[in-house]
Protein backbone atom coordinates (compact mmCIF):
# COMPACT_ATOMS: atom_id res chain seq x y z
CA UNK A 1 0.00 0.00 0.00
CA UNK A 2 2.79 2.19 0.70
CA UNK A 3 4.39 1.66 -2.88
CA UNK A 4 0.81 2.82 -3.95
CA UNK A 5 0.70 5.83 -1.92
CA UNK A 6 4.31 7.13 -3.07
CA UNK A 7 2.73 6.43 -6.97
CA UNK A 8 -0.50 8.60 -6.08
CA UNK A 9 1.34 11.80 -4.64
CA UNK A 10 4.26 11.12 -7.57
CA UNK A 11 0.88 11.07 -9.94
CA UNK A 12 -0.95 14.49 -8.44
CA UNK A 13 2.11 16.30 -8.78
CA UNK A 14 2.19 16.43 -12.34
CA UNK A 15 -1.40 16.95 -12.37
CA UNK A 16 -1.98 20.59 -14.26
CA UNK A 17 -3.77 22.89 -11.96
CA UNK A 18 -2.74 26.62 -13.47
CA UNK A 19 -5.74 27.57 -15.20
CA UNK A 20 -5.57 30.25 -17.61
CA UNK A 21 -9.63 31.39 -18.40
CA UNK A 22 -9.03 34.55 -21.23
CA UNK A 23 -12.87 35.04 -21.76
CA UNK A 24 -12.45 33.78 -25.59
CA UNK A 25 -12.00 30.54 -24.06
CA UNK A 26 -14.87 30.51 -22.38
CA UNK A 27 -17.31 30.96 -25.23
CA UNK A 28 -18.45 34.21 -23.56
CA UNK A 29 -20.08 36.89 -26.11
CA UNK A 30 -18.20 39.96 -24.17
CA UNK A 31 -15.15 41.13 -25.85
CA UNK A 32 -11.92 40.31 -24.70
CA UNK A 33 -10.25 42.64 -22.60
CA UNK A 34 -7.33 44.45 -24.18
CA UNK A 35 -3.97 43.80 -22.61
CA UNK A 36 -3.52 47.41 -21.32
CA UNK A 37 -7.41 46.68 -19.60
CA UNK A 38 -5.60 42.91 -18.38
CA UNK A 39 -2.59 44.89 -16.50
CA UNK A 40 -4.37 47.52 -14.53
CA UNK A 41 -5.34 45.19 -11.85
CA UNK A 42 -3.60 42.18 -9.82
CA UNK A 43 -4.30 38.97 -11.00
CA UNK A 44 -6.67 37.05 -8.78
CA UNK A 45 -5.19 33.54 -8.07
CA UNK A 46 -6.79 30.21 -5.95
CA UNK A 47 -4.86 27.26 -4.77
CA UNK A 48 -5.80 24.02 -4.24
CA UNK A 49 -4.43 21.17 -2.13
CA UNK A 50 -4.03 18.68 -5.04
CA UNK A 51 -2.40 16.18 -2.56
CA UNK A 52 -5.08 16.58 -0.11
CA UNK A 53 -7.99 16.29 -2.30
CA UNK A 54 -6.35 13.06 -3.58
CA UNK A 55 -5.85 11.52 -0.11
CA UNK A 56 -9.74 12.33 0.73
CA UNK A 57 -11.22 11.63 -2.71
CA UNK A 58 -14.35 9.07 -2.24
CA UNK A 59 -13.15 7.66 -6.04
CA UNK A 60 -9.46 7.42 -4.96
CA UNK A 61 -9.96 5.51 -2.20
CA UNK A 62 -12.70 3.26 -3.74
CA UNK A 63 -10.14 2.74 -6.89
CA UNK A 64 -7.18 2.24 -4.11
CA UNK A 65 -9.23 -0.34 -2.37
CA UNK A 66 -10.26 -2.11 -5.34
CA UNK A 67 -6.89 -2.36 -6.90
CA UNK A 68 -5.40 -3.50 -3.43
CA UNK A 69 -7.94 -6.25 -3.22
CA UNK A 70 -6.79 -7.49 -6.87
CA UNK A 71 -3.24 -7.30 -5.88
CA UNK A 72 -3.41 -9.56 -2.62
CA UNK A 73 -5.65 -11.74 -4.15
CA UNK A 74 -2.82 -12.45 -7.57
CA UNK A 75 -0.34 -12.68 -4.67
CA UNK A 76 -2.05 -15.00 -2.84
CA UNK A 77 -2.77 -17.51 -6.34
CA UNK A 78 0.74 -17.18 -7.57
CA UNK A 79 1.67 -18.29 -3.73
CA UNK A 80 0.11 -20.72 -4.16
CA UNK A 81 0.84 -22.07 -7.47
CA UNK A 82 4.52 -21.47 -6.14
CA UNK A 83 4.13 -24.00 -3.43
CA UNK A 84 2.98 -26.23 -5.71
CA UNK A 85 5.85 -26.21 -8.42
CA UNK A 86 8.48 -26.30 -4.59
CA UNK A 87 6.58 -29.57 -4.13
CA UNK A 88 6.70 -31.23 -7.43
CA UNK A 89 10.53 -30.31 -7.46
CA UNK A 90 10.48 -32.04 -4.15
CA UNK A 91 8.79 -35.24 -4.97
CA UNK A 92 10.97 -35.28 -8.37
CA UNK A 93 13.53 -35.03 -5.87
CA UNK A 94 12.49 -37.96 -4.41
CA UNK A 95 11.68 -39.85 -7.59
CA UNK A 96 15.06 -39.43 -9.34
CA UNK A 97 16.86 -42.98 -8.47
CA UNK A 98 13.41 -44.85 -10.33
CA UNK A 99 13.51 -42.50 -13.52
CA UNK A 100 15.92 -43.09 -16.32
CA UNK A 101 18.19 -39.32 -16.61
CA UNK A 102 16.24 -38.29 -19.78
CA UNK A 103 12.89 -38.77 -17.74
CA UNK A 104 14.50 -36.95 -15.01
CA UNK A 105 16.25 -34.26 -17.28
CA UNK A 106 12.73 -33.72 -19.26
CA UNK A 107 10.27 -33.34 -15.87
CA UNK A 108 13.14 -30.99 -14.47
CA UNK A 109 12.93 -28.56 -17.54
CA UNK A 110 9.18 -28.76 -17.22
CA UNK A 111 9.20 -27.72 -14.17
CA UNK A 112 11.68 -24.56 -15.06
CA UNK A 113 9.61 -24.17 -17.55
CA UNK A 114 6.42 -23.45 -15.66
CA UNK A 115 8.77 -21.41 -13.22
CA UNK A 116 9.78 -19.06 -15.63
CA UNK A 117 6.03 -18.48 -17.04
CA UNK A 118 4.44 -18.19 -13.56
CA UNK A 119 7.28 -15.29 -12.93
CA UNK A 120 6.35 -13.74 -16.34
CA UNK A 121 2.57 -13.91 -15.45
CA UNK A 122 3.13 -12.27 -11.97
CA UNK A 123 4.99 -9.51 -13.83
CA UNK A 124 1.93 -8.94 -15.97
CA UNK A 125 -0.27 -8.94 -13.38
CA UNK A 126 1.56 -6.27 -11.42
CA UNK A 127 1.71 -4.22 -14.93
CA UNK A 128 -1.98 -4.89 -15.55
CA UNK A 129 -3.11 -3.74 -12.15
CA UNK A 130 -0.39 -0.49 -12.12
CA UNK A 131 -2.74 0.19 -15.43
CA UNK A 132 -5.51 0.31 -14.02
CA UNK A 133 -4.57 2.26 -11.29
CA UNK A 134 -3.03 4.72 -13.77
CA UNK A 135 -5.91 5.02 -15.76
CA UNK A 136 -8.33 5.27 -12.57
CA UNK A 137 -6.07 8.16 -11.65
CA UNK A 138 -6.40 10.13 -14.61
CA UNK A 139 -10.45 10.32 -14.78
CA UNK A 140 -10.18 11.64 -11.20
CA UNK A 141 -7.77 14.26 -12.33
CA UNK A 142 -9.79 15.19 -15.04
CA UNK A 143 -12.72 15.57 -13.27
CA UNK A 144 -11.04 17.51 -10.78
CA UNK A 145 -9.25 19.78 -13.73
CA UNK A 146 -12.97 20.24 -14.89
CA UNK A 147 -13.59 21.27 -11.23
CA UNK A 148 -11.01 23.63 -11.16
CA UNK A 149 -11.98 25.55 -14.16
CA UNK A 150 -15.31 26.05 -12.91
CA UNK A 151 -14.40 27.51 -9.39
CA UNK A 152 -12.22 29.91 -11.49
CA UNK A 153 -14.52 30.87 -13.95
CA UNK A 154 -17.25 30.96 -11.48
CA UNK A 155 -14.58 33.38 -9.04
CA UNK A 156 -13.17 35.14 -11.59
CA UNK A 157 -10.10 33.40 -11.00
CA UNK A 158 -7.01 34.17 -13.39
CA UNK A 159 -4.74 30.89 -12.23
CA UNK A 160 -5.05 28.24 -9.56
CA UNK A 161 -1.89 27.01 -8.18
CA UNK A 162 -1.03 23.61 -6.27
CA UNK A 163 -0.60 24.17 -2.81
CA UNK A 164 2.80 22.68 -3.26
CA UNK A 165 4.06 25.52 -5.07
CA UNK A 166 2.77 27.93 -2.48
CA UNK A 167 4.58 29.04 0.77
CA UNK A 168 2.19 30.94 2.56
CA UNK A 169 -1.72 31.49 1.65
CA UNK A 170 -4.43 33.16 3.32
CA UNK A 171 -7.71 31.21 3.90
CA UNK A 172 -10.05 32.92 1.64
CA UNK A 173 -7.45 31.76 -1.19
CA UNK A 174 -8.17 28.04 -0.79
CA UNK A 175 -10.66 26.64 -2.61
CA UNK A 176 -9.27 22.90 -1.20
CA UNK A 177 -12.45 22.35 0.64
CA UNK A 178 -14.55 23.41 -2.19
CA UNK A 179 -12.52 21.35 -5.02
CA UNK A 180 -12.85 17.85 -3.06
CA UNK A 181 -16.17 18.51 -2.13
CA UNK A 182 -17.33 19.30 -5.48
CA UNK A 183 -14.97 16.12 -6.74
CA UNK A 184 -16.49 13.76 -3.71
CA UNK A 185 -19.85 14.86 -5.08
CA UNK A 186 -19.60 14.26 -9.11
CA UNK A 187 -17.36 11.45 -8.75
CA UNK A 188 -17.32 8.50 -5.87
CA UNK A 189 -16.12 5.72 -8.06
CA UNK A 190 -13.98 5.34 -11.78
CA UNK A 191 -15.19 3.48 -14.50
CA UNK A 192 -11.88 2.46 -16.41
CA UNK A 193 -10.67 -0.77 -16.23
CA UNK A 194 -7.83 -2.73 -17.61
CA UNK A 195 -7.32 -6.02 -19.63
CA UNK A 196 -8.20 -9.07 -17.67
CA UNK A 197 -5.53 -11.26 -16.44
CA UNK A 198 -4.32 -13.87 -18.84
Amino acid sequence: MTCLCSWLWRTAAVLLLAVNLPMAAQGQTEPVQSDRTQLDRAPLIGVVDIQSVLRESIAVKALAQRVEIARQAAQQSMLDREEALRAADVELAQRRASLSSEDYLSERSRLETQGVALQREMQTERRRLDQLFSQGMAEVQQVLLTISQEIARERNLDVILAKTTVIIVKSEFDYTEEALKRLNARLTDVSSSAPPAN
